[in-house]
């Protein structure tokens, strides 16, 4: 059998040379136009710059050459359009991705060596601070972008990869971590100043001003001591001492219990629970003596500290002397309503593992209220002294709530058993 091979056909010169063109471009569109459209971020912000400000797509000051799909891409994407290549209905591109499990293997990607530092060289971690990425990443299931948002869409000045201090306290509690939990011992330079201003503490302590602490085991509002124009260091030390409480509870009381104070201004639990409002109750329960006896007239030796005793003795002033006695019974009562409510609770917690999930709920509910009232009588510190039909109506309370949910959790696992 012969075949015939197709002669070539004879064309003007100019469309040799007009196809030629038109193969070259095809082939250069067909390198060309996959690599624009996923590396180069003009492209994507034609899209995306409607999703944020215009500041959010200014290049990276860390990452001045990394293009888009450096950080979104899998690696096998071509172009980026929920119409050629969709990944789900949501219109997530194919192969491109802004989330935890797509962002976090290309940080590891280049920085391979990340989970095996858990202290980098003093060069780029002046203080010392341990930070256990593996931690961080894989058992917390942290995104990279979580601490290190600096280094992203964020032209930060000066540039930096460490992550801002902030960026700390978004899950750690700012008055519950202590420094030594990152900074080892003597890692930061301490300031050398005696006398300490709210100004120059400031720099270091960003926001103290408005933190919820606690001091004596009472709220302790700075910034209405920063109005009075009290420097730091008076009741801080400095040094190696850094930080530290330096002024006893009595010494604060001497000041804060002066004839004219209002004791409400820092006593607002005790005050809510004198009034029977702890709950914010509509219909409140205000102990017999709550509007005809000022604070001030049991707690007569509070500038120099106080116990029961001290307060007893003032109160048989005005009383019959059982009524110290009195105090003492109602103490012993409300102490021992509370220790049986906390073993009923822990007895409710051991049956709720053997109920179906809605039943669970009911008795997750009714933990939480005894807890909160448990906590609310804990919080007054007078243990029902302060108004003691109220601690007894709400014991009454949640000890009928309790009986009631036991009697449910019976009856539940009496019908599974039947079944």
């Amino acid at each position: 059998m012969n075949f015939k091979i197709s002669k070539i056909p004879h064309l003007p010169f100019w469309a040799w040379t007009l196809g030629g063109a038109l193969v070259v471009l095809m082939f250069n569109a067909a390198i060309t136009l996959p690599t624009y459209t996923t590396t180069k971020k003009e492209f994507c912000v034609t899209c995306h710059r409607q999703q944020r400000e215009s500041s959010f797509w200014e290049q990276s000051a860390m990452h001045p050459k990394i293009n888009c799909s450096e950080c979104h891409a899998t690696g096998h994407a071509l172009m980026p359009s929920i119409n050629i290549f969709p990944l789900k209905s949501d219109g997530e591109h194919a192969g491109f991705s802004a989330k935890l499990d797509q962002i976090n293997p290309n940080c590891i990607r280049c920085h391979q060596q990340v989970f095996k530092v858990e202290r980098a060289s003093p060069k780029i971690n002046p203080y010392n601070i341990s930070i256990p990425h593996r931690f961080h990443v894989e058992q917390l299931k942290n995104a990279c972008t979580a601490c290190h948002y600096n280094i992203y869409h964020d032209p930060h000045d000066p540039p930096t990869f460490r992550p801002p201090k902030e960026a700390c306290f978004e899950c750690h509690r700012r008055e519950k971590t202590s420094c030594s939990t990152c900074h080892p011992k003597k890692a930061i330079p301490l300031p050398k100043a005696v006398e300490a201003s709210h100004s120059e503490c400031s720099k270091c302590h960003k926001g103290f001003e408005d933190a919820k602490i606690k001091i004596y085991d009472l709220p302790f509002p700075h910034r209405k001591h920063i109005a009075r124009i009290l420097d730091c260091n008076v009741c801080h030390a400095s040094g190696e001492e850094h930080g530290k409480i330096v002024k006893t509870r009595v010494e604060c009381l001497r000041c804060h219990h002066q004839s004219g104070m209002n004791c409400t201004r820092c006593h607002d639990t005790q005050e809510k629970f004198i009034q029977g409002e702890a709950f914010g109750e509509k219909e409140n329960h205000p102990d017999v003596m709550a509007e005809g006896v000022k604070c001030t007239e049991c707690h007569t030796t509070i500038a120099r500290g106080h116990s029961l005793a001290e307060v007893k003795k003032t109160c048989v002033q005005c009383h019959e002397k059982r009524y110290g006695e009195m105090t003492d019974g109602w103490q012993k009562e409300v102490s021992e309503q509370m220790k049986k409510m906390r073993l009923s609770l822990e007895a409710l917690k051991a049956r709720k593992r053997l109920l179906p999930d809605p039943e669970k709920h009911e008795v997750d509910a009714i933990t939480r209220r005894v807890e909160e009232v448990l906590k609310a009588i804990d919080e007054d510190k007078s243990k029902g002294v302060h108004n003691f039909s109220y601690a007894k109506r709400l014991m009454s309370d949640v000890e009928k709530r309790v009986l009631t949910t036991k009697m449910t959790i019976s009856k539940v696992l009496e019908e599974g058993a039947a079944r």
